[in-house]
């Protein structure tokens, strides 16, 4: 009897000192300035004794979980697209507990600076000209078909009017 008493204690110590934990664990929710949560932020967690780094991405609602971390103090980084990166220092884990950590990302200081210039135009809005050079090789390549080259008048921009006689203006000038 005494032996299986001894065998009970025995066993139930057996069982007890392996129930304990010496793990905690943080979690939390990435947020806006707004509130509104930011998914597939990369969040990570260092070991500040031993530097080692748990990296983990937000979910769609925001949330992040490191599970089984060894007791220690930790440093935790946030790093999302659109934000700076957030460092949270000394987050303690302690054995058997979750820390629970709320992160609200600030908006960017960035410094924007858009630089517009164009060449200055010059727009005569005093005379009504219109100019075209047209090359050698088209002047000499028009078939005539027996008219009577001042008549390639008739061809030019801003002409209007009539070819035969001479009748018509050029850019809005009188014959």
């Amino acid at each position: 009897m005494r032996l299986v008493f001894v065998l009970l204690v025995f066993l139930s110590s057996e069982f007890s000192t392996k129930a304990q934990t010496y793990t905690g664990a943080i979690n939390g929710t990435v947020t806006d300035p707004s509130g509104a949560v930011i998914p597939n932020a990369e969040v990570k967690a260092r070991d500040k004794a031993t530097d080692i780094t748990r990296t983990t991405t937000s979910t769609s609602d925001g949330e992040f979980a490191f599970q089984d971390l060894p007791i220690g103090t930790y440093t935790v980084i946030v790093n999302a697209s659109g934000f700076p990166e957030t460092t949270i220092d000394n987050v303690s884990v302690t054995q058997g507990s979750i820390y629970t950590l709320p992160v609200k990302l600030s908006m960017s200081q960035q410094a924007t600076t858009v630089e517009v210039s164009a060449a200055s135009l010059s727009l005569d809005t005093t005379t009504q000209t219109q100019t075209t050079t047209l090359p050698d090789t088209v002047v000499q390549d028009i078939p005539l078909n027996g008219r009577d080259f001042t008549q390639l008048i008739t061809i030019s921009p801003g002409y209007a009017g009539y070819a035969v006689g001479g009748f018509g203006s050029l850019n809005g000038n009188s014959s």
